[in-house]
């Protein structure tokens, strides 16, 4: 399971756009770059969504009363797979057919809980909330954002989850990765031209651990911090070589 927009977590974001007018990495690839390995979805396939799921996993079940999904999973500024701005956890749960198998987790990063529809055992779509006090699904939990992990969904632009930032780039415009400690050091990374509804977040296996003077975060992040100094907040404008996507974020405003 992967975990990462209400102020709190939209801080990094607004704070990396105030620092600068974004642009992008120089892509830091000089030399042989160590790649990640291939993800099993290829872009363009349908999204494929279980029926079932390991034992233990709090399941949520559809009626299919309303049903919207859309498997070519295209992503938008206001939805994911013809899953348009649910306002509540019971309108993102109507949105699947009747079979599908969704996962309720109440703590899914500090503060906040998840719902998500599984592809491969895998969370592939989901919806966040502010977790305050909830130990169990209802259906009238109000939903602060949606979030997407999936490969084989993609913006109009042909950018999700697995584009390399290279790509990525050639999409939206320049780049930039940065981190808080405040904010316990979840790296994001904004592109110059794209859409404010989106927040994107990536991942490099040589990025794996950042650890260095003065210097300490932990997670994959796609940005190369080398000689980076900060008090707290840290950015780059350059990634690592094999940096990509994996999750986009979009705000569901109220």
């Amino acid at each position: 399971m992967k975990i990462s927009l209400v102020p709190a977590i939209l801080a990094p974001i607004a704070l990396l756009a105030a620092c600068s007018t974004n642009s992008e990495p120089e892509h830091a690839a000089e030399g042989d770059a160590e790649t990640s390995a291939p993800a099993e979805a290829t872009v363009g396939d349908p999204l494929m969504l279980d029926t079932d799921a390991e034992a233990g996993t709090a399941l949520i079940s559809s009626n299919g009363s309303a049903v919207s999904f859309d498997p070519e999973c295209v992503i938008t500024e206001t939805g994911i797979a013809g899953v348009e701005n649910p306002a509540t956890l019971h309108d993102f749960v109507e949105s699947f057919p009747e079979t599908a198998a969704l996962r309720f987790e109440p703590v899914y990063m500090v503060d906040f809980g998840a719902l998500c529809a599984l592809s491969g055992g895998e969370d592939a779509i989901c919806v966040i909330f502010e977790s305050y006090d909830v130990e169990e699904y209802e259906g009238d939990i109000e939903v602060v954002a949606m979030g997407v992990y999936a490969d084989q969904c993609r913006t109009a632009e042909g950018v999700g989850p697995g584009t390399s930032i290279t790509d990525a780039v050639a999409a939206y415009g320049a780049a930039r990765f940065g981190f808080s400690y405040d904010n316990e050091g979840r790296e994001y990374v904004s592109f110059a031209d794209a859409p404010d509804a989106y927040s994107f977040r990536a991942e490099s296996v040589i990025g794996d651990a950042i650890e260095g003077e003065g210097l300490r975060a932990p997670g994959p992040h796609g940005g190369d911090y080398t000689g980076v100094e900060g008090d707290g907040y840290f950015e780059t404008m350059v990634a690592q070589p094999d940096a990509e996507l994996w999750e986009i974020w979009i705000s569901t405003p109220r």
